[in-house]
């Protein structure tokens, strides 16, 4: 009998060490909430409805440079739950990461619609490109293709 006490006793111990490795990991735990505002927002995050509203911009095609003129089309797809107006803006980048004048388009959306737009910007004589880049104004979505060869008007070739 004194056998199976001392068993008893030993799970009672092993229960409270289990216990206090748990109640340690869940101290841990708030503690890096209150700490670390990352976690602070990831945390809220997870107990918050997220909306499901999102804007995708992708080029269609590869961009090109052909007689002193980078080509782009992109596309701009509309995911939430009512339209939205845009300005999309595409620019030509030197390589030292210059923004030369950009192009700019308007655009309405309704949900899950989407649309293709033409950029055609000219090369002004005596500069190199390096890069177009394409953004949707005060959004998160940002594009950069980096043009083969250093694109150049004088020069003529891509």
């Amino acid at each position: 009998m004194d056998d199976s006490a001392g068993e008893d006793r030993g799970n009672g111990r092993g229960w409270l060490k289990f216990a206090g490795a748990v109640s340690a990991v869940v101290v841990l735990g708030v503690v890096t909430v209150l700490v670390w505002p990352a976690a602070r927002v990831l945390f809220r995050q997870s107990f918050t409805e997220q909306p499901e509203t999102y804007t995708e911009l992708y080029f269609v095609g590869t961009p090109t440079f052909r007689d002193g003129t980078v080509t782009a089309e992109v596309a701009l797809v509309r995911h939430g739950p009512a339209h939205a107006d845009y300005t999309v803006v595409a620019a030509l980048e030197t390589s030292s990461a210059d923004r030369l004048a950009g192009v700019s388009r308007r655009v309405t959306l309704e949900p899950g619609q989407f649309t293709t737009l033409d950029f055609r910007l000219p090369v002004p004589p005596g500069h190199v490109v390096d890069a177009i880049a394409v953004n949707v104004a005060g959004g998160m979505e940002n594009l950069r293709f980096r043009l083969p060869g250093n694109a150049s008007a004088t020069r003529g070739r891509p």
